[in-house]
């Protein structure tokens, strides 16, 4: 059993040196690397009405992991209303997507919005063209010219720039991380059945300070900008990335930060906006022209099953 142990040692140490060395593709199908499945979301922690995680241990101060009512980025569409119905396990999921208030009300109660932006469907909200004189100023692009006669804004072939909450939730992930002995982290990210040519970034969202009254809320552009994942036309993602720190370190007293999870976050607008999720909760908020579609808990204690199944499927989008 001694014998076994070191072997099983010196193994995952082999992987890790080989890995920082030469990047050998085996290592992330190793036993010394770290698998979390995605979970599809509506908003921050939230799907269905329900929280994906229980932060209350590891950030207890940080409330908009646990608001009641949840904070939902996306709903449903219902016509003649002000504001988007939210997303049950009732949800009709061949109802369409629509922009909603919830995180304005919830973070920026006094922003000021176009009401024309909010319970409509996603490809109605546009994207800014050169000309813009704001973030506000948009333009909806057409569908793909059958008769390229002028050059106009248009969406690229498949895009699905309309979906239905069961479009949305057909998302699956897989995270996978190795820690380093010198104190960082090797990640590898890849979704499938996401949304097809679409623009996706990814965040690192946790907390300073953690259960101390300097406890505070944190989102930074995962692994440095830029931040982007584009999919393919089946909606297939990669990503690999070096962190200067170790994604699962201790959410503790003390510490300066902790990981609490890590976003997909769709542009539904096909835009990035830097180090912002959204450019500004001023006039283009979150909810409205981008919202977490899944998302990866790092710390926490996990309330549900994700809601699709990644499967061993390996990492990349060539298999």
């Amino acid at each position: 059993m001694k014998i076994r142990t070191l072997a099983l040692a010196a193994l995952a140490m082999s992987s890790m040196s080989a890995f920082a060395q030469t990047g050998v593709e085996r290592v992330f199908e190793m036993s010394a690397a770290a698998n979390i499945p995605g979970y599809v979301a509506h908003g921050i922690n939230v799907y269905n009405g329900k929280p994906i995680g229980d932060y209350s241990a590891v950030a207890p101060r940080t409330m908009m992991f646990s608001a009641n009512p949840p904070i939902y980025e996306i709903g449903v569409l219902q016509k003649g209303q002000t504001d988007s119905g939210e997303i049950t396990e009732a949800t009709d999921r061949s109802r369409l997507v629509a922009t909603t208030r919830s995180f304005l009300n919830a973070m920026n109660p006094t922003g000021q919005v176009n009401p024309s932006w909010i319970n409509v469907p996603l490809g109605e909200i546009g994207t800014t063209f050169f000309g813009s004189s704001s973030i506000t100023d948009r333009v909806t692009p057409t569908a793909y010219p059958r008769k390229p006669i002028d050059p106009v804004i248009y969406r690229m072939k498949g895009v699905n720039a309309n979906p239905t909450v069961g479009d949305w939730e057909k998302i699956s992930g897989r995270l996978t991380y190795l820690n380093l002995p010198d104190g960082t982290s090797m990640v590898r990210v890849t979704v499938r059945e996401g949304f097809p040519n679409a623009v996706y970034t990814l965040w690192d969202v946790g907390v300073n300070h953690p259960q101390t009254d300097k406890e505070a809320a944190y989102a930074v552009p995962f692994g440095g900008l830029p931040n982007i994942v584009q999919t393919d036309g089946k909606g297939c993602g990669f990503k690999e990335i070096k962190l200067p720190y170790q994604l699962n370190r201790e959410c503790k007293p003390g510490a300066s930060s902790c990981t609490s999870y890590i976003s997909l976050f769709y542009h539904w607008d096909g835009q990035v906006f830097g180090g912002s999720p959204a450019a500004t909760w001023y006039g283009a908020p979150v909810g409205v022209i981008a919202g977490n579609q899944m998302v990866w808990p790092t710390t926490g204690r996990v309330l549900t099953k994700p809601a699709t199944n990644f499967g061993h499927k390996p990492h990349g989008c060539n298999s």
